[in-house]
């Protein structure tokens, strides 16, 4: 193929795809992990499910900064995986008459309710087989301790660009650097010498986030076999041996993850608002 056909033919596949746009994020359903116990943040989740922590200025619960990248980005439908505080979560977020009342426009949650613990994969083939679930849906899968500063029309674009180009069906959110939580050492073992030491270091290497968006393989989870089990466990390695797997690249500025007392201390008066619009300001 020439040159000029070559880009002829990815021009015309651009423009396909921004048709398409529209169209699967009205199709769009927010999987959201919210079943997790919140053991790193003891004592404030023993009464308080981790999903409902109220931080930010205004304060509102992390499961509702978690969604609010995906609303402003036009998905209304969502279903939230829960197990510890299940009840609460629900008497809490509601069905989503709030959310509707709030953004002008009719959004819906739904709820899985785990019988036991499932993991994040286990959830989802569980709702799947309760039939809450609809596999042949548009899909982005997350987690509700998770903040994304991620403009979702450039993801829905990217993806579906990389299943027009490549074929690949599941895109794999991930940030590209991370702090690890602990401070890293070197060792002599001969001599059990410190020989050298880096107090939280940023790693440059691709971190996964838990973010997933797909269309076409979520039927891959009634397949998983351990439970509890999460994505990464049965899914990405099949995936990656299908080569049906792409990725989509965010800053690690760009992603809040709540884990430690003090990953809360550092959102508990932050315009979280601002900075989740921010994706979308910048690109406006």
């Amino acid at each position: 193929m020439s040159l000029r056909r070559l880009e002829s033919a990815t021009e015309d596949i651009r423009h396909i795809v921004d048709e398409k746009v529209d169209l699967f994020i009205g199709e769009m359903c927010g999987i959201v992990s919210a079943g997790g116990e919140g053991l790193r943040l003891r004592p404030i989740t023993i009464e308080q499910p981790k999903p409902l922590v109220e931080v930010g200025s205004p304060k509102q619960p992390l499961i509702y900064w978690s969604m609010l990248p995906m609303i402003l980005g036009g998905v209304s439908h969502f279903i939230i995986g829960v197990r510890h505080g299940a009840s609460k979560i629900k008497r809490r977020v509601g069905t989503g008459g709030e959310l509707s009342r709030r953004f002008g426009r009719e959004i819906t949650i739904v709820y899985v309710e785990e019988p036991e613990p499932l993991g994040r994969a286990g959830c989802i083939k569980y709702g799947i087989e309760q039939g809450i679930i609809d596999p042949d849906k548009p899909v982005i899968m997350f987690n509700a301790s998770d903040i994304l500063r991620m403009n979702l029309r450039s993801l829905v674009r990217h993806h579906l660009w990389l299943k027009a180009y490549y074929g690949f069906e599941v895109t794999q959110v991930y940030t590209s650097g991370f702090r690890v939580q602990y401070g890293i050492g070197k060792v002599n073992y001969s001599t059990s010498q410190v020989t050298n030491f880096k107090e939280k270091p940023l790693f440059h290497s691709l971190a996964n986030t838990a973010c997933y968006i797909t269309h076409g393989r979520l039927r891959d989870f009634k397949e998983i076999r351990k439970v509890p089990s999460n994505p990464e466990e049965e899914l990405v390695p099949k995936w990656l041996r299908e080569n049906t797997l792409g990725a989509y690249i965010i800053s690690p500025d760009d992603i809040i993850s709540i884990k430690f007392q003090r990953d809360l201390e550092r959102v508990f008066e932050m315009d979280i608002e601002r900075f989740v619009k921010g994706a979308y300001d910048s690109l406006s």
